[in-house]
Formats: C-alpha cells, sequence, structure tokens
C-alpha cells in the first residue's frame, strides 16, 4: 500500500509567518539632523552680511576723517513646497484576518505613508532645486543642498571620472575655510564613503569600547580643518560629497507633518498626510561640494 504523502494531502493549513518583511531604507539623515524653525509664508527669506577683507586700518595722527565705503546687506531665501502622501483602505481589508499587522490596516498604511513622504522629503532637501509655482496646478518646490552651494566647488580632473582622494577632499575643505566657512560635517553615498574609509593620513576610526575592536569605516576625520563627521546619505549624488558647516543649514516649516483623515467614501477609509517646508542655507560658503567624481 502507498504512503500517504503531503502531495496528496488535501486540508493542509498554510504555513504563513506572522510577519511583514520591508527592507527598504527610511535613514533620512538631513532631515533628521538640521535643526529646526518655523515659517509664516510660503517663501521664506533671510539677510547675510560681510565684514569685507581684513586689511590693515591704519591712519595717520591727525588723519582728516574720510567716508567709509559700507557693504550692503544681501537678501536671501527658499521657497516653501507641500509634500503629501494619501492611502485609502476598504472596510473589508480591516475586518478580514492579516498577517504581520498589529492593530487595523489603516493605522498600518498611516505609518508607511509618513515614511513614503519622509524619504521624499530628503530627497528634496538633497537635490531640489527652486521653482516659485504657479496658479493651474504647478507646485512650488525648495531648493535643496547641491543646487544652494556655488561658491566652493571642487570637480577635480572636471572629466567625471577624479578618483575622490584625500588631496582632493582636504583642497575642498581648504577653500571653505579661505571663505570663512568651518567646516564639520560630510555627506557621501555608500561609494564615496568607501573612498573616504581608504584615506590613510589623520583619520579617526569608531572603535566599540567593549571589545576594542576596529570598526572598518571612517566616521569621523581628523582634517587640518577640524574634525569632520562623515554621514552616509543613500540619496546623495553618486559622483557628489558636500562639505557643510552644519548650523548653517535648516528646515523650516510652514505647517508640519499632519494626518488628515479624509470623508469616508463607501465602505473605504481615506488619509494623508502633508507638510509644507523648506530648506535654509544661512550662509551657502560656508560648505562646499565636490563633484564630478568617478562613482566604480
Amino acid at each position: 500500500m502507498a504512503a500517504h504523502e503531503t502531495y496528496q494531502s488535501v486540508g493542509r493549513r498554510e504555513d504563513l509567518l506572522n510577519i511583514i518583511v520591508n527592507i527598504s531604507p527610511v535613514e533620512t539623515p538631513m532631515l533628521s539632523g538640521f535643526k529646526k524653525s518655523k515659517a509664516s509664508n510660503t517663501l521664506h527669506e533671510w539677510l547675510t552680511d560681510s565684514l569685507g577683507t581684513a586689511d590693515a586700518g591704519r591712519v595717520a595722527e591727525g588723519a582728516t576723517f574720510t567716508a567709509p565705503t559700507l557693504t550692503a546687506r544681501t537678501r536671501l531665501g527658499n521657497y516653501l513646497q507641500i509634500n503629501r502622501e494619501g492611502f485609502e483602505v476598504t472596510d473589508t481589508v480591516d475586518a478580514v484576518e492579516r498577517a504581520g499587522v498589529k492593530g487595523g490596516e489603516y493605522e498600518y498604511q498611516l505609518a508607511k505613508a509618513l515614511k513614503i513622504m519622509a524619504r521624499a522629503m530628503e530627497v528634496d532637501i538633497v537635490s531640489g532645486v527652486s521653482a516659485s509655482g504657479a496658479s493651474g496646478g504647478t507646485a512650488r518646490t525648495t531648493r535643496g543642498v547641491l543646487s544652494f552651494i556655488a561658491s566652493n566647488v571642487e570637480t577635480g580632473s572636471a572629466t567625471g571620472t577624479q578618483a575622490l582622494t584625500e588631496t582632493l577632499y582636504n583642497n575642498n575643505l581648504q577653500t571653505i575655510f579661505d571663505s570663512g566657512g568651518n567646516p564639520d560635517t560630510t555627506y557621501a553615498n555608500g561609494f564615496q564613503k568607501r573612498q573616504i574609509s581608504a584615506f590613510t593620513a589623520s583619520q579617526t576610526r569608531n572603535i566599540e569600547a567593549s571589545s576594542k575592536k576596529l570598526i572598518a569605516s571612517v566616521d569621523v576625520y581628523e582634517s587640518d580643518f577640524g574634525m569632520q563627521r562623515i554621514i552616509l546619505d543613500r540619496y546623495m549624488d553618486t559622483d557628489k560629497i558636500v562639505q557643510l558647516q552644519k548650523d548653517m543649514w535648516g528646515i523650516v516649516t510652514l505647517r508640519p507633518v499632519k494626518h488628515t483623515p479624509i470623508a469616508k467614501v463607501g465602505s473605504s477609509r481615506r488619509g494623508m498626510v502633508e507638510a509644507e517646508w523648506g530648506v535654509v542655507s544661512l550662509n551657502e560658503a560656508a560648505s562646499g561640494k565636490v563633484t564630478e567624481l568617478t562613482t566604480s
């Protein structure tokens, strides 16, 4: 008599893990790390000033007063943009038994929408391009870090084949310093962070205290222009790095992130999360970027 095997068995229960696996990245280092402030209009503005060139202010004894040439302050600004993520859940989905969802499906989709929106904001903080918007459905967009930085830019060979070297990295730190900045934080994608980790001189590596194990990643780099924190950002352009004086950057909000339930339609519940916000660069000359780097 043939054995009864699983292949002929009818009525077996499914073997489904009660978890949902989602490895989509959720890190938002600039959104999380930049200081926050409040806006009162869709165009957020600020002023910059300069002391001019440091030079001798000597005068002869008894010299006649001469009128100085005063420099005018500069008015800068950035538009605020609106980010929104919506979702909809039927009553049936909420009623059936679901694997891996603690609580209701609506709450699960709400949490997911918040993460999606945070990532979208991070992308625009890095590489957004300014636009004033217009009536008829043209959205305002906020200028991001890469677009703001114009004064201190190192391009290496300017051919797109330049490897990020320690010399190139420090040359731009010096350019920023000479412009009056004090850079302290570098943002890089995975490939360029590995290039920084390969620097051989004046570097500080993280050591886990309990095991004294050397971690093969440079999180802090000791340069001639101060300690530089190296931050891994998935959304930084692969052929660029930015070297920021971090206290010169911020996120300003007109309307903070808010969940709004939408009126029920039939047997479905709808909702959205929305925010109105922008990037602040108090003075882009305090930071810099290295561009046109090789990515392989």
